[in-house]
């Protein structure tokens, strides 16, 4: 569950956006065609040849579903040319994000199901549909070390490290601490409890190091690791233990800045 006055505020008003456009939100998904046709739209303005050759669809059923939403006020046409009205590329903006979250979580279900992904802020998990093209990363008989191998690698690899660590781990910090003598920045947020472990195993005079001790309850619940080629995200389950043969992986653009993003939310909290 989320708590909390202003998450409460954010989330009526997003029910209300969303109740206001309900019938719209109802209509449209009902007919694959007239949905194919919008999410083409909302790319960009195209005639009917080119909504032809982009769906596939037949000119009939085409022209007709067309007529449909130009009568409704959904679509209007210009030198040839159909596009989406304002209010519109809202609502298909919306539709196209709730389509990639749903399959997201459909893909990603075990990471989700009884663990505490309650501890994002709600920014991230209003972005969550972002992370469509995260990868589910999970250890196996073969190899029940494969998530941890992971994270040690792609922190050994990267030319920069930003971290929320919740756990001291001796092999982590010994990759953090070969990214330190290639004499790339590292910067790391660990709760205030693991602080005397922290200390031990870096030299804290380094300059490119940077760790901040929160006393924030959430980055207990959490793993993120992110750089400029990959992110990495680990949660804990809901008994309070942490998941360490599952992770969410991705080298694409838009999920490191999903995770560049939640870095930086806890790091405006110690500022």
């Amino acid at each position: 569950s989320i708590t909390g006055g202003g998450k409460m505020k954010k989330i009526s008003k997003t029910i209300e956006n969303y109740e206001s456009n309900s019938k719209d939100v109802k209509f449209l998904p009902k007919s694959m065609i007239r949905l194919k046709i919008l999410e083409n739209l909302y790319e960009s303005p195209m005639n009917m040849k080119d909504i032809n050759q982009e769906t596939k669809f037949n000119y009939s059923a085409i022209s007709n579903n067309m007529h449909i939403l130009e009568l409704g006020g959904y679509i209007y046409q210009e030198n040839n040319k159909y596009f989406l009205s304002n209010s519109m590329r809202v609502i298909v903006g919306n539709i196209l994000q709730l389509d990639k979250l749903m399959c997201l979580l459909e893909n990603i279900s075990p990471i989700c199901l009884d663990h505490a992904v309650q501890a994002l802020p709600l920014d991230s998990i209003n972005a969550f549909h972002c992370l469509s093209e995260v990868s589910l990363i999970e250890s196996d008989g073969m190899n029940v070390y494969k998530t941890y191998d992971i994270i040690k690698n792609s922190i050994s690899k990267s030319k920069c490290g930003y971290a929320i660590l919740p756990f001291s781990y001796d092999e982590f910090n010994d990759s953090f601490n070969k990214l330190l003598s290639k004499n790339k920045k590292v910067h790391i947020i660990s709760p205030r409890n693991i602080k005397e472990f922290l200390i031990k195993s870096f030299n804290v005079s380094d300059d490119n190091l940077k760790i901040d001790f929160l006393g924030i309850e959430e980055i207990n619940s959490i793993l993120l690791f992110c750089s400029d080629k990959k992110m990495i995200l680990g949660f804990f389950k809901d008994d309070g233990t942490f998941d360490q043969n599952r992770l969410l992986v991705s080298t694409q653009v838009s999920c490191i800045k999903w995770a560049n993003d939640l870095f930086n939310h806890f790091n405006e909290e110690n500022i």
